[in-house]
């Protein structure tokens, strides 16, 4: 019995191993795909993203936003004009889940549109959430002045300490 064990362990090690190598390949192709979609199907995908933004599900909204992140890197042509004002309203809504907001602040930091900028600068000035005020604060003096805030000593670019600053 503990030899079949062994075995179903080793054989779901070698499949996790596969998908872990092929994963890259994977998305590649999704990005190809995407890139290369009608604009008929991407409208379709960005309605079905304010849709989630709107839900009010934390999971869902922070899927969504960072989705958004997603398609603005792979076809950074699309204004994805639509989903500025349901990120707005993630970020702004003081009891979403802080892990939606950061990730809707990024998006609209990603979307480089005024009324984003504008709602992550209020943000900064007005939220109770010491994580989103952070975040907020950084990317709004990255807009304001041009440069990363890490020049003025306010962040690191170091890939850890970010992360633990906010408490993962």
């Amino acid at each position: 019995m503990k030899r079949l064990g062994y075995r179903v362990a080793a054989v779901v090690c070698v499949a996790a191993g596969a998908l872990l190598f092929a994963a890259p390949v994977l998305a590649g192709e999704n990005d190809a795909t995407i890139a290369s979609m009608p604009q008929e199907k991407f409208d379709l995908i960005e309605q079905n993203v304010v849709l989630a933004l709107s839900s009010g599900i934390p999971g869902m909204q922070a899927d969504a936003a960072q989705l958004v992140r997603d398609l603005k890197s792979i076809r950074p042509e699309e204004a994805l004009t639509q989903t500025v004002v349901p990120l707005m309203g993630v970020l702004k809504d003081e009891q979403a889940d802080p892990a939606s907001r950061i990730l809707a602040a990024l998006a609209l930091n990603t979307l480089e549109s005024d009324k984003g900028d504008y709602a992550i600068a209020r943000t900064a000035q007005f939220t109770d959430n010491q994580k989103v005020k952070h975040l907020c604060s950084w990317l709004a003096y990255a807009k304001k002045t041009g440069r990363s805030a890490d020049a003025r000593g306010m962040a690191t670019l170091d890939p850890v300490e970010p992360l633990e600053e906010f408490g993962y």
